[in-house]
């Protein structure tokens, strides 16, 4: 046979042209939109993995925050109620005609 072989076009298919005497390239569309199909999902399925990560990270960042600012506000109002109490022991230990010096 010659190098110029009779050309057998099949279904959905691309032939290139030859790159050695003894090598031709054939592309199956079917099985290129079936890559292209997988490498888009899995691009997409990274990009909502990603996304999901951060928002996460952002979520959690919010929430130290917010429990940091809870246990500052918390911490205020016990230190206040240990103050009012220790005055109140310091009135009641005024009017103990008992108490030992």
């Amino acid at each position: 046979m010659s190098s110029h072989e009779k050309h057998v076009q099949t279904a959905r298919s691309y032939r290139a042209g030859v790159i050695d005497d003894n090598a031709i390239v054939t592309i199956n569309i079917k099985w290129l939109l079936q890559l292209v199909v997988l490498v888009s999902g899995l691009v997409y399925g990274y990009y909502r993995i990603e996304t999901r990560i951060k928002n996460l990270e952002n979520g959690i960042l919010s929430a130290n925050t917010e429990i940091r600012n809870l246990l500052t506000k918390h911490e205020l109002a016990e230190a206040e109620s240990i103050a009012a109490l220790q005055e109140e022991l310091k009135f009641y230990q005024k009017l103990n005609p008992w108490k030992k010096k």
